[in-house]
């Protein structure tokens, strides 16, 4: 009688080996771009060879979509570009700009209901507070003109309404 060999235990990779598959083969390792763009494990241009050969990809299959040989998939040629465009960006905007991204994702669909109210305003204020962090880079802060104070009744509205709205976060 024969005694089972276990199953091997695959070897684990080196870093090495791992950023080699990375750049290799990018669509078994990244489910989106912007995965790409937060990797701290790659170097920016190792980076922008897995985005390069992302975006190649996606022009491929634009363009077999466009001689109508596609499953009617999306390229994601878009998500690949903003994400290429994040690689230049200072990184407090790199997590503001893939925050809004994917905040964006997520409005199709779902017109009309809370939850997309929710998070059209969370993209305003993500793109006001971008701005007011870039106008102290440059000019410093603004004092408000005669900021009216608020009463603790105004407070608690306020309060009652950021739990209404934590409520829909699912």
């Amino acid at each position: 009688m024969t005694t089972p060999v276990p199953p091997a235990t695959p070897t684990p990779e080196s870093p090495a080996q791992e950023t080699r598959a990375k750049i290799d083969r990018p669509h078994a390792r990244f489910q989106q771009p912007t995965d790409v763009v937060v990797d701290p494990s790659l170097s920016k241009p190792e980076k922008v060879r897995v985005l390069d050969k992302l975006e190649q990809d996606a022009r491929q299959l634009a363009a077999a979509s466009d001689e109508g040989m596609s499953g009617g998939e999306a390229t994601g040629l878009h998500e690949v570009l903003a994400a290429k465009g994040a690689l230049d960006l200072p990184p407090a905007d790199i997590a503001a700009a893939l925050l809004t991204q994917s905040l964006k994702s997520h409005l199709a669909g779902i017109e009309g209901t809370a939850e997309h109210t929710v998070i059209a305003h969370a993209i305003d204020a993500i793109k006001a507070a971008t701005a007011a962090i870039a106008h102290l880079a440059t000019a410093g802060p603004t004092p408000e003109p005669n900021a009216p104070t608020q009463s603790k009744g105004q407070v608690a509205a306020e309060v009652a309404a950021e739990a209404a709205l934590e409520k829909l976060d699912p």
